[in-house]
């Protein structure tokens, strides 16, 4: 049936708060000095948590006295409220040199979302009432792209930084090896699934189900993680190289002591490109049969259902989200201060 947007009015006292906060976003972003981050972190805050509260009371009042078959979706104006809270508290964090403020801001801000999550009526959105009747596959839907995204960034990392590694020795290596995985690169998701029927059928496998699609997101995977692999190991100064030969190093120990971990950082980020990349691409697979969180946003669309699709669209970005953080902690971990901050440099 046609839906009827709603004004902001409709969450009452919660939706004039909302435009508080995105007034003193304003106000922030043209304070000079200290004041800035601070004001910048309570607008990011207040307007991402009063926008989930200003949905939560809207959905309550227009499911009033309706039937239950009625549903209450997210607006585009709100979706686009909610990017702007996530672009104003980003930009907090660039300008707030305090960590203890954006630690102390950050647990607020997650509070504020779990009281809105627990007791601000989020649940009578269409997309929390789609997740209650999907709850059940809902989780193993999500299993299945975390172990499809993750075999593919896996074996993508087991074959691209070797062959990284080879393309910076060898040139044939470099021409043939980075040419051929940018081609596969440019080839659209679906006609890589129907390209790997028909070696797949030499082969014996099957080519619908896990095997293609793993294949399919390795291949995806190779490119950044090759790549970034094979300019880390090149940018290396030669400088360093040859005092390890000084030292008495052979190529292995060259490798293992110099070379690795100075381009680390590089190749950290290869892997997290490619993991981002991946993670959308996974959903694809739903086409044949490799599950996944894909197979909600086509039954969403197959039904004209938009929360459906939505259910299984927005995990989608919070798992490449998480992936990003994750990864990033790794590099943070894994890479010594004294190369991260001239990576940086």
């Amino acid at each position: 049936m046609t839906g009827v947007p709603e004004p902001l009015s409709v969450a009452g006292l919660v939706g004039w708060t909302l435009l508080v906060f995105a007034a003193l976003a304003l106000v922030a972003a043209v304070v000079p000095g200290r004041a800035r981050g601070p004001l910048l972190l309570a607008a990011g805050a207040g307007t991402g948590i009063s926008l989930l509260w200003a949905l939560g009371v809207a959905a309550v009042h227009l499911q009033e006295g309706v039937p239950d078959i009625s549903r209450v979706s997210i607006g585009s104006g709100a979706w686009l409220a909610g990017i702007g809270a996530i672009v104003i508290w980003y930009a907090a964090v660039q300008a707030t040199a305090s960590p203890r403020v954006r630690r102390v801001a950050g647990v607020l801000a997650l509070a504020g979302v779990a009281g809105a999550i627990a007791w601000g009526g989020l649940g009578e959105l269409s997309i929390a009432k789609e997740y209650a009747v999907q709850s059940r596959r809902f989780w193993t839907l999500v299993r299945q792209h975390l172990v499809l995204a993750g075999a593919g960034v896996g074996f993508g990392a087991l074959i691209g930084i070797p062959l990284g590694i080879l393309a910076s020795r060898y040139r044939v290596v470099r021409d043939v090896g980075l040419g051929v995985v940018s081609v596969i690169q440019t080839i659209p998701s679906m006609a890589m699934l129907g390209l790997l029927i028909a070696p797949l059928a030499a082969l014996g496998l099957t080519a619908i189900g896990t095997t293609p699609a793993v294949i399919a997101l390795t291949l995806y995977a190779l490119l950044p993680i090759m790549r970034n692999t094979f300019v880390g190991l090149s940018g290396v100064d030669q400088g360093v190289i040859d005092a390890g030969r000084g030292m008495g190093m052979g190529r292995a120990q060259l490798l293992a002591r110099v070379e690795v971990p100075l381009a680390l950082p590089l190749v950290i980020e290869g892997v997290r490109a490619a993991a981002v990349l991946v993670i959308g691409i996974a959903a694809v697979t739903a086409f044949i049969g490799a599950g996944g969180l894909g197979v909600l946003v086509f039954q969403g669309w197959g039904q004209q259902a938009d929360d459906l699709t939505l259910l299984g669209a927005v995990p989608m970005v919070l798992l490449a989200v998480l992936a990003d953080v994750a990864l990033r902690a790794v590099h943070r971990f894994a890479v010594s201060p004294g190369i991260r901050e001239g990576a940086h440099s």
